[in-house]
């Protein structure tokens, strides 16, 4: 009996040692000290990631008794034990290959054909969007190549530091590149989540959720234990409308690109998709199960623009 309540607690420190994260800061650097930006960083046994900024800075949150794992182009692997440490130094040495983050034998998610059509293929990724002046907006979520990894329907990361990314918001699809030129589409049916990180390594997620648009995904503003918060893009083409008698001119002599964001509240851990608008009664609404936590943050937050940023910090509150 008293063999059986000591592996029982056994059991019980070890399943909880598995389940809980800390919060890491770090940097990642060579050898001289210089910061390497952009270099992609695991948790080595579980499904937690980030890139550093451009000034070779990280954050994450990782198992303490686990590893990090760090990767570059042009740089050899680091592998460093994060025994309980909240800050952790990262030093890469030169050489090694382009380094694939892939814990299975699935195959490679990234590895469908190059999107045809000459004027797609064949032109940097930054041409379709603000820098035309003839064009307003743009059909992609970032005006650049970005960072970034997936995690599949296997709940595996797949990550290469050969590709770049970005996000196609009327087609509702991931794209990626070897060259900064030709694109490539990832298989949708293979891909769960993706997480890209803009120029100044802060990450946006994108969460397939067939409930609510089974074509597109659809951008994470808030996650946790209790509630998920999304946004629907809605991103259409608007082609231009101008028209003159030559006295007098209405509408626009541009064709655009424009969001029209819609947004929804899911109550976990099995809540059906509520729709929101940005207004405080529709929000108050959605988190009627936690009415007075809700109310708290409103009344704290009464003078801020109810918007992306307010829902995100809604949701961090709500999610603590």
């Amino acid at each position: 009996m008293k063999k059986t309540i000591v592996l029982s607690f056994l059991f019980l420190i070890s399943t909880i040692t598995f389940g809980q994260t800390i919060a890491i800061s770090g940097t990642v650097t060579d050898e001289q000290g210089k910061p390497i930006p952009f270099a992609f960083i695991k948790d080595a046994e579980h499904n937690y990631a980030t890139f550093s900024d451009p000034d070779g800075a990280f954050t994450l949150n990782a198992n303490p008794a686990s590893r990090l794992m760090a990767t570059s182009n042009n740089y050899q692997e680091s592998v460093v034990k994060i025994d309980n440490q909240s800050s952790i130094k990262i030093v890469m040495k030169p050489g090694g290959t382009a380094s694939t983050a892939k814990v299975d034998n699935s195959g490679d998610v990234f590895k469908t054909a190059e999107i045809g059509g000459t004027d797609r293929s064949a032109r940097p990724l930054a041409k379709f969007g603000t820098q035309e002046e003839e064009l307003h907006g743009s059909p992609y979520f970032f005006n650049d190549w970005v960072h970034g990894y997936a995690i599949s329907n296997s709940d595996v990361i797949h990550q290469n530091d050969s590709y770049l990314f970005n996000y196609a918001k009327i087609d509702g699809e991931l794209l990626f590149t070897t060259d900064g030129t030709t694109m490539r589409m990832v298989d949708k049916n293979q891909i769960k989540q993706f997480t890209l990180f803009d120029n100044k390594g802060v990450p946006v997620t994108f969460e397939n959720v067939p409930a609510i648009d089974p074509n597109h995904y659809l951008e994470v503003l808030a996650s946790g234990s209790n509630y998920k918060i999304y946004k629907n893009l809605g991103t259409k083409f608007v082609k231009n409308d101008f028209q003159t008698n030559g006295i007098t001119s209405s509408g626009n002599n541009y064709d655009s690109y424009v969001d029209e964001g819609v947004y929804y509240v899911v109550k976990l851990p099995a809540g059906q998709p509520q729709k929101i608008t940005l207004k405080r009664k529709s929000i108050k609404n959605a988190f009627a199960a936690d009415a007075d936590k809700a109310s708290k943050y409103m009344s704290a937050h009464d003078s801020d623009d109810v918007d992306d940023n307010f829902l995100k910090g809604l949701g961090e509150f709500m999610n603590d």
